[in-house]
């Protein structure tokens, strides 16, 4: 689930266009990056946990899974990014929803293909990501969200889960694909 995604995606909507920003929009991003990760989670949950899931797809570690688990999560994720990104475009959303939806649909794209060759933190691109799109749209209290990247990559040290290189790069690819997604979407 991304509930800070989700709420970045509210308030990037809400300060770029205060008229584009209907309650309606608002309830459809919470909805799709919230419920449809819900749903989600027991098809995941049975495919890494289920009668025979193999060895190299147990969970030994739910916050540093292994290689093959951990690209089954970022597979599930990068499908969950597009059908919400999708359902968006399709019902023709006002541009900064877009925006941001495609900002978190390319940066996991991106993780799932850098993850293939060499371990990155989804979790810093996500907050480098959702940061980038409040610094961007002066969402009101902007500022904060700086902090945001910093904190996740901490936790993310802490924990044993990434090193120094993984977390910070992370940060960075989510920040300049927020600003990329932009230009995209103009």
């Amino acid at each position: 689930m991304n509930p800070a995604g989700a709420a970045a995606i509210a308030l990037c909507g809400l300060s770029r266009d205060p008229a584009a920003g209907p309650v309606a929009w608002l309830i459809l991003c919470l909805g799709l990056y919230v419920a449809i990760p819900l749903a989600a989670i027991p098809l995941v949950r049975h495919r890494l946990t289920g009668p025979d899931p193999g060895p190299e797809r147990r969970f030994t570690d739910i916050y540093d899974p292994a290689p093959e688990a951990r690209q089954l999560l970022l597979t599930a994720g990068v499908s969950i990014y597009g059908l919400s990104a999708g359902l968006l475009w399709a019902l023709e959303a006002p541009a900064p929803y877009l925006w941001a939806a495609t900002t978190f649909l390319c940066a996991a794209t991106v993780v799932w293909g850098v993850n293939r060759l060499w371990k990155i933190s989804i979790h810093t691109t996500g907050a480098g990501g959702a940061a980038g799109l409040l610094m961007i749209s002066g969402a009101p209290g902007w500022p904060l969200a700086i902090g945001l990247p910093l904190t996740v990559a901490w936790a993310r040290w802490v924990r044993g889960a990434h090193n120094a290189a993984q977390v910070v790069s992370g940060a960075l690819l989510g920040a300049l694909v927020a600003f990329g997604c932009q230009v995209l979407t103009r």
